[in-house]
């Protein structure tokens, strides 16, 4: 979704409306690269770095691996991975790829941490069996499908700093769809990068700002034209109220299933969740 987290920024601005855009800044040492259309939202990074060809070299990496996770994830997309395991399997046994079987391993895990609030299945994640050891995933129950929703980005996010610590860019923002963000290193003109969050009730009112610094942002939470579009997969009913949560952790798939699970859970579940999890800033805002 495009939740109420608001990045700070003046730079970015989109000047094209291509799918990806990017542009250095010589007289500051800043790269700004947007890539619309992109896990359903946009993402926009910002790179601290005075080598301009390393900057557009990163960038084009970075594009090519959220377009090939963007693919994998894509559960509408008849030829995405995900697609074919939706299709079949509630009646064989499909074979999955590396990167696949793990991804819904750490689904599995983060299904139980988070007392099943998380559910990329939003119905019953029990009835996806995945064999490690014959690298299978199937369903037993014909209604069940896979939507990873909000934690691709996350995963995603993993993948990017990945490709920004091998290249040593130290300093780097990214902004993926005004909900969740991977802080580096920290602004030119500061010790961190600075994230407002907005109230998305009451447009440009900001209720908190958080400092980042090496850590990732996920805000989850309801807007007007949203209200029912946070399901909690054991009673299958909305969350309407009117709140948000912020997580910051150093993880972004942490980040990412820990603010959908805290979004939902009752206050004596967000604290049996978080005991599970180290170095968590938790927020909770209601509206």
């Amino acid at each position: 979704m495009e939740g109420p987290c608001r990045v700070l920024r003046a730079v970015l601005y989109l000047f094209s409306m291509n799918t990806a855009y990017s542009h250095y800044y010589d007289a500051s040492s800043l790269f700004h690269g947007s890539l619309l259309n992109i896990m359903g939202t946009r993402l926009d990074a910002v790179f601290i770095e005075t080598d301009k060809a390393l900057c557009e070299l990163v960038w084009q990496r970075v594009v090519a691996e959220l377009s090939r996770l963007d693919k994998m994830f894509n559960r509408f997309d008849i030829e995405s991975e995900i697609y074919s395991v939706n299709l079949r399997a509630a009646t064989e046994s499909v074979i999955a790829s590396d990167e696949l079987m793990s991804v819904l391993i750490s689904c599995k895990r983060y299904h139980n941490l988070s007392l099943g609030l998380f559910d990329v299945t939003l119905s019953d994640f029990n009835a996806v069996h995945l064999d490690v050891e014959h690298q299978t995933i199937s369903f037993s129950a014909k209604n069940v499908s896979i939507d990873f929703g909000a934690c691709a980005k996350g995963y995603a996010l993993e993948k990017v700093k990945q490709l920004l610590v091998e290249a040593e860019i130290k300093d780097a923002l990214i902004d993926f769809g005004n909900s969740s963000v991977l802080a580096l290193g920290h602004h030119p003109f500061g010790d961190c990068w600075k994230i407002s969050i907005e109230n998305p009730f009451r447009p440009g009112e900001i209720v908190d700002e958080i400092e980042l610094r090496d850590e990732a942002l996920s805000t989850s939470g309801n807007m007007p034209t949203h209200l029912k579009h946070i399901v909690n997969p054991g009673t299958h009913q909305f969350i309407e109220d009117e709140k948000i949560v912020s997580v910051v952790t150093q993880n972004s798939f942490d980040a990412e299933v820990l603010s959908t699970a805290l979004m939902i859970a009752n206050p004596e579940e967000q604290g049996k969740i978080l005991a599970h999890f180290d170095h968590v800033l938790f927020r909770e805002y209601i509206l």
